[in-house]
C-alpha cells in the first residue's frame, strides 16, 4: 500500500461512522473565499491554477466557475456555468493554448450534450469566440445520468468544500464529464490529518503554521468503456486523490494525488482573496 493510500485509509475512511447520499443544497451559499491558487514545483516544471467561483449577473438560478491553469508552455481557461443548489453543469468552454490553439464548447441539455469545437485559422487575428467551428457532436448521456447528477471535474472542488461543511461521514455520487468520456465519481468525508501551511490573504497578513484539516477523498471509475484514454484529471492530478481543508476556516489547503510521470504529489493553497462582504 502506498503512503498516500496508508494515509487516506487511516486518516479518513477510518473516520466514517454514517455515510449519508448528499444531493440538494436547500439555501446554496458561496464559499467564503471569492479566488483560490494553488502551486506546485516539480523538477523542471511549476503548475497553477486560479480557481474563482461567482454568482452570474441577473441570474440566480446560475454561479459560475472560472479557471485558469498552467504548467510550462500549456494553459487552459475553462468557465462553468452551473446550479449552485445541486453543482449540475449548464454550459462549459475550455481554450486550450500551447502547440495547438482550441476551444471546446458543451452545453448540457436534457437528453445530450452539445460538444463544440473551433480552431483559428492560420495568421488570423480573431477573437477565440469568433473561430471557426471544426465539429459539432451530440453526447448521448450513459444510463446512469438517470441517478445521478452529470457535472464537470472542475467543480469537483466545490462538491468537495460543500460535503466537508457537513462534517465526517459523509458522501456523494456524482457523474463527471470530461471531454467525450464519463466518469462515475465518489467524494468521501472524514477527518484529515495536520497540514503545513504558507499562504497570501489579499489585503491581510500571510497565512503560516500547521492547522488541523477535514478531509474529502475521491475515487473515479469509468462509467461507460471510454472513448479515448482515462482523462480524468482535477488539477492535473489523477489515481486516488484526497483534499484536506482547513478545520476552522473551510479554506481547501492542499491536494495529493499522482500527477503523470512524477508520482504522488500534493498541490498547496498559494492565495486566497476572501469575498468583501466577509473582509
Amino acid at each position: 500500500m502506498t503512503k498516500l493510500a496508508r494515509i487516506i485509509f487511516i486518516n479518513v475512511f477510518m473516520a466514517l461512522t454514517s455515510v449519508s447520499q448528499a444531493s440538494i443544497i436547500e439555501a446554496p451559499q458561496l464559499p467564503e473565499w471569492r479566488v483560490v491558487e494553488f502551486e506546485q514545483t516539480a523538477f523542471w516544471a511549476t503548475a497553477r491554477s486560479r480557481i474563482e467561483v461567482l454568482p452570474v449577473a441577473d441570474d440566480p438560478e446560475r454561479w459560475e466557475l472560472y479557471v485558469e491553469s498552467s504548467v510550462v508552455s500549456n494553459s487552459e481557461r475553462v468557465r462553468v456555468n452551473f446550479e449552485p443548489a445541486t453543482g449540475r453543469a449548464l454550459t462549459r468552454s475550455r481554450l486550450s493554448q500551447g502547440k495547438q490553439e482550441r476551444v471546446k464548447s458543451y452545453e448540457y441539455e436534457a437528453d445530450f450534450i452539445v460538444r463544440e469545437r473551433r480552431e483559428p485559422v492560420t495568421n488570423d487575428d480573431t477573437l477565440p469566440q469568433d473561430w471557426p467551428a471544426t465539429s459539432r457532436t451530440e453526447l448521448v448521456y450513459p444510463a446512469s445520468a438517470n441517478e445521478i447528477m452529470v457535472t464537470t471535474p472542475y467543480m469537483l472542488l466545490l462538491l468537495a468544500q460543500q460535503l466537508q461543511a457537513q462534517g465526517p461521514g459523509k458522501s456523494l455520487d456524482v457523474l463527471v464529464h470530461t471531454d467525450l468520456n464519463f466518469y462515475r465519481v465518489h467524494l468521501t468525508s472524514g477527518n484529515g490529518i495536520p497540514i503545513t501551511v504558507d499562504y497570501d490573504i489579499t489585503g491581510e497578513d500571510r497565512a503560516a503554521g500547521t492547522r488541523e484539516t477535514l478531509a474529502v477523498a475521491i475515487h473515479a471509475k469509468p462509467d461507460t468503456i471510454l472513448e479515448k484514454k482515462n482523462d480524468f484529471r482535477l488539477l492535473g492530478l489523477n489515481g486516488e486523490i484526497i483534499l484536506f481543508f482547513d478545520r476552522a476556516t473551510g479554506l481547501p489547503l492542499q491536494i495529493r494525488g499522482q500527477a503523470p510521470r512524477i508520482g504522488a504529489t500534493e498541490i498547496n493553497l498559494k492565495s486566497v482573496t476572501m469575498r468583501e462582504s466577509l473582509l
